[in-house]
């Protein structure tokens, strides 16, 4: 008799924890609430002490689509590496991330699978998340996509853009589908990093490959005092708009990334030494044509940043 045929399915959910007991069952049922069904969902625990995993292994116990991996003791912790463990163990070809405190929308694995079909050289399809205030301490707000949405964008444009410039809205975790053979052929995510570890896989994808960015609003992104990013906020070490410490190592990474990939491209050695105008003296940037093209890439991304800001706003 044969073997009984496996199902395989066609996109892995990975969503590290670590003592989200308050949060996690709502980011799980988001996932089950989703219009299509051909997902597995691996929630990876970073050593977590409250309800957290009791949570993950009920969820588990009632949907076989949902596996619970709990990190062995000496591993190293933090999301980016509770990530690289979920990647490590997925089936699907195809990869997303849900933070334990985020929600997807029901449509977004339906848009972004839609979408990666649609764009078969894509390796990074990603859209709009709403920034979500449950609290109701501000009103929500949903990323513009600065013109930049239902296009494929070829490398490496969007790094140059997006990351480097900061003219429009780095790609929420929560809002990224990947193929699995393009992150394994970059690495994974850099696990030094304890910010800017998704803002690193994203440079290294750019650099090589195309991209596609739909209009569709994908997730909810939570905002809350607890979350990592607020907590660095709160201790000076990220600023979302501003000059920050954490910025100033993730473009010294940048630079020897790029310095180590051979990249030649002009533009991009001009955004990169744009962005790291604000951490070098004015010495250390070039020519004085180079100086006057740097100013002028300065003033029009400030332009388009102040614009941003002005229509975050007005949507609060």
């Amino acid at each position: 008799m044969a073997a009984a045929m496996i199902s395989v399915p066609r996109v892995t959910i990975i969503t590290p924890f670590l003592n989200a007991a308050s949060n996690l069952g709502e980011a799980i049922a988001s996932v089950r609430a989703q219009a299509i069904a051909d997902w597995e969902l691996l929630l990876v625990d970073d050593n977590s002490t409250d309800d957290s995993i009791r949570i993950a292994n009920d969820a588990a116990a009632i949907d076989p689509r949902i596996k619970v991996l709990r990190r062995p003791p000496g591993s190293k912790r933090g999301a980016a590496a509770a990530r690289n463990a979920g990647i490590a163990a997925s089936c699907g070809d195809l990869l997303a991330f849900l933070d334990a405190d985020d929600l997807y929308e029901r449509h977004m694995l339906q848009t972004v699978l839609a979408a990666a079909d649609a764009n078969p050289d894509a390796a990074m399809i990603f859209g709009p998340t709403k920034w979500w205030y449950p609290d109701g301490a501000r009103s929500d707000w949903v990323e513009p996509t600065d013109g930049l949405a239902a296009r494929l964008h070829q490398p490496p444009r969007l790094l140059g853009r997006l990351l480097l410039m900061q003219d429009g809205h780095v790609p929420c975790t929560c809002s990224v589908l990947l193929r699995r053979s393009a992150v394994s052929t970059v690495g994974g995510f850099e696990e030094h990093f304890e910010l800017y570890e998704d803002q690193a896989l994203w440079a290294k994808l750019f650099l090589r490959f195309p991209a596609f960015i739909t209009p569709v609003t994908l997730a909810r992104y939570r905002q809350h005092s607890s979350s990592a990013s607020a907590i660095a906020t709160q201790r000076g070490l990220y600023d979302r708009m501003g000059k920050h410490p954490a910025r100033a190592a993730f473009l010294d990474w940048i630079a020897e990334y790029m310095m180590e990939s051979g990249t030649r491209d002009f533009r991009l050695q001009l955004a990169l030494r744009l962005a790291r105008a604000p951490y070098v003296t004015p010495a250390t940037i070039g020519s004085k044509a180079e100086r006057l093209a740097l100013k002028i890439m300065m003033w029009t991304a400030k332009q388009r940043r102040r614009i941003r800001r002005q229509l975050a706003h007005v949507a609060r």
